[in-house]
């Protein structure tokens, strides 16, 4: 492997379990970062929106001429004060609903797609199942994952993935491609797992094909 690849995470296997929970942390802080990003949202969302409204009220007294600017001033100590415990009561309304997301146990595709993968790769699916997934740029300098035990890899994940197979082998290797052979418990060829792979060795997709 080259100099640059170095640099690059390689991603192993050495036990199944380990690798599971550490899987399952990663999951776990996606769905932090998810849930504090909702919570943020949704906290200017609605300080927003009664900002707006509470505005356009004193602009729509202002228009009728019904109080002067010393009066808007009255008005906001009584009514921004119970402005403020209001809006105080829907923040706490918001970050319950966000708990409620948090409490939710991330599932095996979750892990995949979030822990493992980094949310770096786009993802096909095909009756709730992984038919393929492809390295996406989204953001600059992300490089693709190495995945140095790919039959490992799909033997951990075989229940997020399109066929239903139990066993795993490797098959072939032409120029960029690694072809793995997907096999039943019966020992039946369902299919194969093609790996695309780029000049470093890194994964730029997986597709699951009959």
């Amino acid at each position: 492997m080259s100099k640059n690849s170095a640099d690059n995470k390689v991603l192993e296997f050495p036990k199944a379990k380990s690798v599971r929970k550490r899987l399952l942390d990663k999951g776990q802080d996606q769905k932090a970062v998810l849930g504090l990003s909702i919570v943020s949202v949704l906290v200017m969302t609605v300080f927003l929106n009664e900002w707006i409204v509470k505005s356009q009220n004193k602009v729509d007294a202002f228009a009728e001429g019904n109080r002067g600017i010393a009066s808007f001033e009255d008005r906001d100590s009584v009514d921004g004060i119970k402005w403020e415990h209001e809006l105080a009561q829907k923040l706490a309304q918001e970050k319950d609903a966000a708990k409620s997301l948090l409490a939710v146990k991330p599932t095996l595709k979750d892990e995949l797609v979030f822990g493992f993968l980094e949310g770096k790769y786009k993802t096909h699916i095909v009756n709730s199942k992984i038919q393929s997934f492809d390295f996406t740029d989204n953001h600059a300098g992300d490089q693709p994952l190495v995945i140095k035990e790919k039959a490992e890899f799909l033997k951990i994940f075989k229940t997020v993935f399109a066929l239903d197979y139990s066993k795993v082998q490797f098959a072939s290797r032409q120029g960029n491609t690694e072809v793995y052979k997907l096999i039943s418990s019966g020992n039946k060829d369902l299919g194969q797992a093609h790996f695309q792979l780029d000049e470093e060795g890194r994964v730029l997709s997986l597709k699951i094909s009959q």
